[in-house]
């Protein structure tokens, strides 16, 4: 991928400009960042509802059939079902980690092998959460290494 930045003085509001060979899952990652598009997910805390934008939600966890939502220092509870958010987030920088989690990659801030060929994650909130051996290939194709 090349990236072409110019200044242009003349100009009243940004302007962005993609063009693509395959409109691909990386393509359509950028366009929504560049649009700004989030999935409001729906969390409970304190008995209020709160309406969370994906892209502050650093995991989701089910826990004994009970969904959880973590942010930066919040945890949410919510009643969807695991594999619906992951199905809604299909599109979005959310991987599996392990049966019950569920990794915005954006949030990860790097990552360490473990033995059995798992992997520990370091989330930027300083949580750590363990990738299991058999999501590892996908954890490897998404940052393509």
């Amino acid at each position: 991928m090349k990236l072409v930045l110019k200044e242009d003085k003349n100009l009243k509001e940004t302007l962005v400009t993609i063009t693509y060979n395959l409109f691909d899952r990386h393509t359509q990652e950028i366009v929504n960042r560049v649009r700004g598009h989030t999935i409001q997910l729906e969390g409970i805390r304190d008995g209020a509802v709160h309406f969370i934008d994906s892209k502050e939600v650093y995991y989701i966890e089910s826990v004994d059939n009970t969904l959880f939502l973590y942010a930066h220092t919040d945890i949410y509870q919510c009643k969807e079902k695991l594999y619906t958010i992951e199905k809604k987030l299909s599109k979005r920088s959310f991987v599996r980690i392990n049966k019950s989690t569920i990794l915005n990659m954006d949030m990860l801030e790097s990552v360490l092998p473990l033995p059995n060929y798992r992997l520990e994650a370091k989330l930027r909130n300083g949580e750590h959460v363990i990738i299991n051996r058999h999501y590892v290939k996908d954890i490897k194709n998404y940052l393509e290494i």
